[in-house]
């Protein structure tokens, strides 16, 4: 039954997902103008909330209104502790401030810094749709517990990051979506994406784990990687899709072996455990 549960809920999120990003990208396969643009915004949002969508649908139909209100319940475990909260906002932060620093050691210059602190909050608040709210609840509310019931940590970790990867795919030939959307596709840089999102399922792994299964704390680490506030204060990155993404490539550098090192120590168990 758990399988089937786990099949059903990938069957939703990734039909309901991929029909809305293929109607879009449908439109922008006609001529690429403001009006083709909007409707593809329109269906990419709606395809970003499939995780949530198959969570619920999923949670209600084997397990009644009682699982399904325990799973909301996830959203907002917020009684962890206080190291965790941290860890998933300055991991990112420390990941992505690694990219540009390498991106000015070995690229060029990352430009002027300008202070645009005052501009987090409406970043944040901006960002938490885009991704974070309707993804989570799906790949680490529902799914990673349904796998750990059967696999160790970090099996589970490694299955949840290659299905988040490939649920991105038809974004490749998007705009924007995916951080090798926008651009020509090679194979280092999906293999380097895949690799990215994997390690971040690693590290949402080992939080949520030790955070009583939270998902708020998993979007809380999602947000801030999608959010990319350092690049903010750097303008010329930040508005250069191009430079902006091989920052991020750049920070697989340090976000591998970190990945590595906390997989060997913690495997991304629970400490209870």
């Amino acid at each position: 039954m758990r399988n089937r549960k786990s099949i059903v809920f990938l069957l939703i999120t990734f039909g309901w997902s991929w029909i809305n990003w293929f109607i879009g990208l449908y439109f922008l396969s006609t001529e690429a103008n403001d009006e083709t643009i909007n409707q593809f915004v329109k269906y990419f949002f709606a395809g970003v909330y499939g995780p949530f969508i198959g969570a619920l649908i999923t949670t209600m139909h084997f397990g009644g209104f009682k699982d399904f209100l325990e799973l909301l319940k996830k959203l907002f475990i917020w009684k962890i502790p206080l190291y965790n909260f941290l860890a998933a906002i300055v991991l990112p932060l420390l990941f992505l401030a690694s990219g540009i620093g390498l991106y000015a050691l070995f690229i060029g210059s990352p430009g002027v810094f300008e202070n645009k602190s005052l501009a987090i909050p409406a970043l944040l608040l901006n960002s938490v749709y885009i991704g974070p709210l309707g993804e989570e609840l799906g790949w680490r509310g529902f799914l990673l517990p349904e796998l750990q019931r059967d696999n160790s940590a970090i099996k589970s970790a490694l299955i949840v990051g290659f299905i988040h990867f490939s649920w991105h795919i038809p974004l490749f030939w998007a705009p924007f979506g995916a951080l090798v959307s926008g651009q020509p596709l090679s194979i280092f840089l999906v293999f380097t994406y895949l690799v990215l999102v994997t390690c971040w399922s690693g590290v949402q792994t080992w939080l949520v784990n030790n955070s009583n299964g939270s998902v708020l704390i998993a979007i809380l680490f999602h947000l801030f990687i999608n959010a990319g506030i350092g690049l903010l204060f750097f303008p010329e990155l930040y508005t250069d899709a191009y430079r902006s993404k091989t920052v991020y490539y750049l920070s697989s550098v340090v976000t591998i072996p970190f990945t590595l090192y906390l997989g060997f120590k913690t495997k991304f168990k629970s400490k209870k455990e």
